[in-house]
């Protein structure tokens, strides 16, 4: 008969896995201990160190890493750009407004039939043969959401995204820096 191998033997994936709770366990407390280090010492003292810690990342980031940051970056603005855009539209209403005294409305469907007419989508809005109920749902959005609300949140939502992804990924950059193996 064969030799049989150890019932308690661990898979050759479960130190790899540990390890990688290991690193998770590490930064989760590189984290805390920042946090805690802000509610202690203040601002102003969080400043000074937060500035010394941005240099310290500066210095160690790659040409990958500047390429990624500021494709981030880009997303970013755009992202900005488009709450402008949406302040923009809502400017102009208001501006009319108060011109003429006749608020002048910008729902969805305006858009949506510019930038759809003529298409199958466009025909199923105009005059649906199935799906009656998500019909109702989908023309009451175009004709009650403003574009102005839309933009502004989309906006939002894409510029509150990418910040935390930036905010992140630097703060992994960091860590990866700070408990980088000297092999």
């Amino acid at each position: 008969m064969g030799q049989t191998k150890s019932m308690h033997q661990e898979p050759p994936r479960v130190k790899e896995i540990l390890g990688w709770v290991e690193k998770a366990r590490l930064f989760a407390l590189d984290v805390w201990q920042a946090v805690r280090f802000l509610l202690e010492q203040g601002l102003v003292s969080a400043y000074g160190e937060a500035k010394k810690e941005i240099k310290f990342v500066f210095k160690r980031f790659t040409v990958l890493d500047y390429v990624f940051g500021n494709l981030s970056l880009l997303v970013l603005f755009l992202g900005l750009l488009v709450v402008a855009a949406g302040f923009g539209v809502l400017g102009y209403q208001i501006g009319v407004w108060l011109l003429d005294g006749v608020w002048n409305e910008l729902p969805l469907m305006v858009i949506f039939n510019y930038l759809f007419e003529n298409t199958a989508l466009w025909q199923w809005v105009q005059n649906p043969e199935s799906w009656l109920g998500f019909h109702k749902l989908v023309e009451w959005n175009l004709n009650n959401v403003p574009v102005s609300l839309v933009l502004i949140f989309n906006g939002l939502v894409i510029s509150g995204g990418m910040s935390a992804v930036i905010l992140m990924a630097v703060m992994i950059r960091r860590f990866q820096f700070k408990h980088r193996d000297p092999a």
